[in-house]
């Protein structure tokens, strides 16, 4: 019975290690290549996979790859960004919600839910992270928003595809984030911090 227990003990080490280099080698997934994007309106300088489509409106620039065919399987990224007009933190709070709440259901239903949330930061300014999924077909739809904090404006990040192709593509959406840059807006005031 005593050589029963290190053997045991051995084995359950050894499933503990492999599962964690496991979860390690999903995270370390190598990112796209990225190339440099400039919003037509000159707002922002951004970093988007080589190769993909751009489509660009007023406040929102809508990324996929090349092969996509727009169903709500498919990859996408699209960046919102739209003044709030007001430094006021509840007015800017108000307003922020009312141009929010349009964007997200535009690709968002009510059957998504929440499984993560998080702290991050966007051009060295703080920022929400939710992870959201719905069962779909015999996997789900899944992906991430980040509301950025920035007085006067609402910045929104929003990925989403399906669980596979997304959990592939996350590095490369994190790498995304980190090269968001604001290049006309005002930054200098203090972010507002939810």
């Amino acid at each position: 019975m005593l050589t029963r227990r290190p053997v045991l003990f051995r084995l359950l080490l050894s499933l503990c290690c492999v599962a964690l280099l496991a979860a390690c080698a999903k995270d370390s997934a190598p990112a796209l290549p990225l190339t440099e994007y400039t919003d037509p309106a000159g707002r922002y300088a951004f970093a988007i996979p080589e190769g993909w489509q751009s489509a660009s409106t007023t406040d929102t620039l809508t990324l996929t790859p090349k092969n996509s065919e727009g169903t709500s399987a498919d990859l996408a990224v699209r960046v919102y960004l739209a003044p709030t007009n007001t430094d006021d933190p509840v007015q800017h709070v108000d307003a922020a919600k009312k141009l929010i709440e349009p964007f997200l259901r535009q690709y968002l239903d009510d059957t998504y839910e929440s499984v993560n949330e998080g702290e991050t930061k966007v051009d060295r300014l703080p920022a929400a992270l939710l992870d959201f999924a719905k069962p779909w077909q015999d996997t789900y739809l899944v992906g991430r928003v980040v509301f950025v904090a920035l007085p006067g404006y609402v910045i929104v990040f929003l990925g989403t595809g399906e669980r596979v192709a997304w959990d592939a593509f996350l590095p490369t959406f994190r790498e995304m984030l980190k090269e968001f840059h604001l290049t006309s807006l005002v930054t200098t005031v203090t972010p507002l911090v939810p």
